[in-house]
């Protein structure tokens, strides 16, 4: 049997359910983990060693008499520190929060919990999961590197082995940036797809939490788990065709980066899957410009009054970007949410013919140093827009970073997407995670 740390969420969950392994084992067996790896990768906020024993130790009794909470019982999951958890301190990276304070689970968190979770603890986030300071969450692949943001510990967490499926947020590129610069596999659903409750919010209309996993049969388990508004039911494929955007993504993408996608893709067309390159409209050259006005005005408003109450113990750079937000008019903002409905009315075509897009998750592999997370260009405007998006390893830079490739579906066929990424990982496969 595979080592409970090389298993991923899935194997882990059905190991539990057939009694090969117990909750016990699985938590005791990553806590050992971090307890070794953590002081090198800084990938938690806040371990919950003793909560995640006890419930595991309940667990583990209820799995021997067939008692199973549901499809993730027993498997242990990191949260990003902007969810709430009942027993845990929210800090989002910031001093402007009381350790102290109490709190319900947040929507997502009471949903994995249902289904049979163990939350292990919190995950290290850029400051209020935004643009202000990154947590210091070194990459596994190179620790000279960063592993990604804002859910840099949930991307950390997975890729070092440290737990097998983490949940995270994005609002630009926070999920699925981590996932790859990590060398595993990540979802940001459609917009609503998963419970915003008891989040600490960016920006309100482009928030979405996502997850991350060794595999993209994980996505498709938590997902399933979770979700508390699915969308359609996959489509079924008998050959699955995809259209690649080359218009800016690519032309955007470093060499080393374009010739791998397209290996990847030359295996999915070599295994008998349709690619084929289609064109963006050309709307979608505002799409920057319109993500960012709606965000930093949407952020501004939520921030303002933790800057009149609080501002003396936020970080300089987040309270310099409050401060700045604040003075976008509101008439650019409410033409900034016109133009999101225009652009996502030209790019839903796009979809006819093709179920799913494919094109690079990261225009490069995680830059070095631990300064920034990274660039979000390639998957700001499916956050903008809150289509579907998952990401797969698709192989490794010059510099031995993974790469990744990123797959999106028209809102609502969040299935489908993950059965895209299920089909491309058979072909691809994964990568072997670093000691």
């Amino acid at each position: 049997m595979t080592g409970i740390l090389d298993m991923t969420a899935t194997e882990l969950a059905g190991n539990i359910a057939s009694g090969l392994v117990d909750p016990v084992e699985a938590v005791s067996s990553y806590l050992e983990r971090i307890e070794a790896r953590e002081p090198l990768w800084r990938a938690w906020a806040h371990i919950d060693r003793d909560g995640a024993l006890a419930e595991a130790r309940v667990m583990t009794e209820e799995a021997r008499s067939g008692a199973l909470r549901g499809p993730l019982h027993g498997v242990p999951v990191g949260i990003k520190d902007v969810f709430h958890a009942q027993g845990m301190p929210t800090l989002a990276n910031s001093k402007t929060m009381d350790p102290n304070a109490t709190y319900a689970d947040s929507g997502v968190v009471a949903a994995l919990r249902s289904a049979g979770a163990i939350i292990l603890g919190k995950c290290e986030t850029v400051e209020f999961a935004g643009m202000g300071v990154p947590p210091g969450s070194r990459n596994p692949w190179n620790p000279a590197h960063t592993g990604g943001g804002s859910s840099s510990g949930s991307g950390v967490a997975v890729g070092a082995r440290m737990v097998p499926a983490t949940i995270g947020t994005q609002t630009g590129g926070s999920n699925l940036r981590p996932a790859s610069y990590n060398g595993v596999a990540g979802f940001k659903p459609s917009y609503g797809a998963l419970s915003r409750d008891g989040l600490l919010p960016v920006s309100w209309s482009l928030d979405h939490p996502g997850l991350i996993a060794r595999s993209a049969e994980d996505l498709d388990l938590i997902f399933g788990a979770i979700a508390q508004n699915p969308g359609l039911e996959a489509k079924q494929q008998d050959a699955w065709r995809i259209g690649v955007l080359r218009d800016f993504f690519f032309e955007t993408s470093e060499t080393d980066t374009v010739a791998v996608v397209d290996a990847a893709l030359a295996r999915l067309c070599a295994a008998g899957m349709q690619v084929d390159t289609v064109a963006l409209p050309e709307l979608f050259s505002a799409h920057h410009a319109i993500h960012h006005l709606i965000m930093s005005t949407e952020m501004a408003a939520y921030h303002a009054p933790r800057l009149a109450s609080a501002g003396e113990r936020m970080s300089g750079r987040h309270k310099l970007l409050v401060q700045a937000f604040a003075l976008v008019p509101a008439g650019y903002y409410l033409q900034a949410l016109r133009a999101r409905r225009m652009l996502r009315d030209a790019m839903l075509p796009l979809f006819d013919a093709h179920p799913v897009l494919a094109m690079p998750t990261t225009p490069a592999p995680a830059p070095e140093g631990l300064e920034s997370t990274g660039n979000a260009s390639l998957l700001s405007p499916w956050s903008l827009l809150g289509f579907p998006a998952a990401t797969i390893p698709c192989g490794l830079a010059e510099n031995g970073l993974p790469l990744g490739l990123q797959l999106v579906g028209a809102p609502g066929t969040d299935r489908t997407v993950i059965q895209a990424a299920i089909a491309a990982e058979r072909v691809l496969g994964r990568l072997e995670l670093p000691a």
